[in-house]
């Protein structure tokens, strides 16, 4: 009879690590597409943040910065469209209009979502590691048990 428990055991297991190898598979689908958003965010940054670098670096200097059909400096170092607005400000308008694609609350965001996403990977690699050990661990108890009731030889 304990062949019967062990064997019941051990299917169970089986079940269940079938159920978490399913997971895996798609917490890192999900894990892969999300750190692949946070790359292009980050890609995205770093065109936005040089360009938003390089017209406050020429701030006032005689560099044309157009962008989107908008003159955000001339060439004689003016602020044609931009009057009374902090350069600060400038910048950041110049910089969004040549990199349109960057959002810095979907870097956050996605930047979340791919710490978590990795976490349930992680977690669910554990979990079948432990379980794929116990599978193991009861198949050797089973083989033991099965022979020495003399149901293998």
């Amino acid at each position: 009879m304990a062949v019967a428990g062990l064997l019941a055991q051990y299917m169970a297991i089986k079940n269940q690590l079938s159920y978490y190898e399913l997971q895996d598979t798609r917490w890192n689908d999900l894990a892969a597409a999300m750190t692949k958003k946070v790359s292009e965010q980050e890609t995205s940054q770093g065109k936005y943040d040089d360009h938003s670098g390089s017209l406050y670096d020429s701030w006032g200097q005689t560099k044309e910065f157009k962008a989107g059909g908008v003159t955000f400096q001339d060439k004689n170092g003016n602020h044609p469209n931009h009057i009374g607005v902090n350069s600060i400000a400038v910048c950041e308008s110049y910089a969004h209009a040549k990199v349109p694609k960057f959002d810095a609350e979907k870097l956050d965001e996605y930047t979340n979502l791919d710490i978590e996403y990795q976490t349930m990977v992680n977690m669910y690699d554990t979990l079948i590691e432990e379980l794929t050990a116990q599978a193991d661990s009861l198949k050797e108890q089973l083989s033991t048990e099965a022979q020495d009731t003399h149901m293998l030889n």
